[in-house]
């Protein structure tokens, strides 16, 4: 009895001895001062030093509650040692309007996907493990000040300028791998992966993201795809089969169109389809209550894949788009209204700096850790942390990461889900995949 207690004090120190190590490598000030050397944000000493503008904007930006340029202020003065290191607004906002200080939160953000992506690995299904990993495609658009209309012209003439990120996310690892900030006009599928970095993964994505070209060229590189299909996919059909694997030869050769709830009562088809030289699979199922078809084009086998399984797996894709709304509403980004093209960019990839920490610290503490609710608290368990390393106080970093990790562990569970719910959260899904 006394074995247990003992084996997870054990694991608990192993954890922060990591943590810690993980963390003081990338928020030194060496580190931190040297990038923003590289990138040209610092070419001489200044009263606001970068380690200390980058904790600050990590700790504003984890809030949620920031509205301006000036509460980022405020935050950097207020994570100050003593009032002879407070800075006056207008300095501040100079170093923040500069063209490098978005190149430099961009780099720092790619240094941290390298750093804390592959520290973190989720549990995922036998049937997926296989994967080298699972990649999540999306991208998500938001307003910005009219002023930047010129460098980001918007889709929607209601709103002149905004943006789009193109994001992949890891569902292997639940963390962000790449991002793109560009004008809102640009092409989704310009920024899928690359098929030729894609052997043994599998991919995600939704209607935007159709691209047999790009289908034919991920499956010859190895690749795997399941691709929620559009309305105007009308393929022509080489094999029909029900959702129960019955085949159904009066369907071949007739187009997807043709076929409609008169003339076949099937909920789930499941059709091998030809596309130009390229032969593919197409599961359709029908939602009576919202009477419509929804389709999802793949590349994996009959054989080995279900339907069913296809149509669960896809839903794993909605985890790219809870980053985006973690994003958006916690880390509060949409509402910085600023006219200076430097400033909104950087506080794009400060916001996504922000979130992997926070989601690295909070994966640790408990990987089965509700990113959600951790990242509601942050002034409980992130913020001493910050200040922690802004200050320099190396002895009290493994006290405040020891109240972080356990307060997290008591108080950011996941909630127990109905039997109603099970198969639409991600740990119902996975549930299903290994039964």
């Amino acid at each position: 009895s006394t074995m247990k207690p003992m084996t997870m004090t054990m694991t608990m120190t192993m954890t922060i001895i990591s943590l810690k190590h993980q963390l003081s490598q990338f928020l030194c000030p060496e580190f931190i001062t040297r990038i923003a050397r590289r990138t040209g944000f610092l070419k001489r000493e200044r009263t606001i030093e970068p380690p200390s503008l980058v904790l600050s904007l990590i700790a504003a930006l984890s809030k949620g509650n920031c509205h301006a340029i000036a509460d980022l202020h405020r935050q950097f003065n207020g994570m100050s040692l003593s009032e002879q290191q407070f800075v006056a607004y207008k300095p501040f906002h100079n170093q923040l309007r500069k063209p490098e200080f978005a190149q430099w939160m961009q780099r720092l953000t790619q240094f941290a996907i390298a750093r804390f992506v592959r520290e973190l690995k989720s549990t995922l299904p036998r049937k997926l493990d296989g994967f080298d990993d699972i990649l999540l495609q999306d991208g998500s658009s938001f307003r910005v000040h009219d002023g930047l209309a010129d460098v980001f012209p918007s889709r929607f003439p209601t709103h002149p300028a905004a943006i789009e990120c193109h994001m992949t996310l890891s569902l292997k690892h639940q963390m962000p791998k790449t991002m793109t900030i560009t004008a809102d006009t640009a092409s989704e599928r310009a920024y899928l992966p690359k098929t030729e970095l894609m052997r043994n993964k599998l991919l995600l994505a939704d209607a935007g993201y159709v691209d047999f070209n790009y289908f034919s060229q991920l499956s010859e590189h190895g690749g795997s795809f399941i691709v929620r299909g559009g309305k105007n996919l009308n393929p022509v059909i080489i094999e029909a089969r029900n959702g129960q694997g019955r085949l159904l030869p009066k369907l071949a050769g007739l187009k997807l169109k043709e076929i409609d709830r008169k003339t076949n009562r099937s909920e789930v088809l499941d059709l091998k389809i030809k596309r130009g030289a390229d032969e593919f699979r197409l599961v359709r199922r029908w939602f009576a209550e919202e009477k419509r078809f929804c389709i999802w084009v793949t590349n994996l086998p009959a054989t080995e894949w279900s339907a069913d399984e296809i149509m669960m797996i896809y839903r794993c894709r909605w985890q790219v788009e809870l980053l985006f709304k973690e994003l958006k509403s916690d880390t509060n980004w949409r509402r910085f209204a600023t006219s200076q093209q430097a400033i909104m960019e950087g506080l794009v990839w400060a916001s996504l700096l922000a979130l992997i920490i926070r989601r690295y610290i909070a994966m640790q503490s408990l990987p089965s850790a509700s990113v959600y609710k951790a990242g509601k608290n942050v002034d409980v368990w992130l913020l001493p942390i910050l200040e922690a390393y802004i200050h320099q106080a190396w002895s009290e970093i493994t006290v405040r990461l020891e109240w972080a990790l356990l307060y997290i562990s008591k108080n950011a569970k996941k909630a127990q889900q109905r039997k109603s719910k099970k198969t639409r959260t991600l740990d119902g899904i996975f549930e299903r995949l290994s039964s």
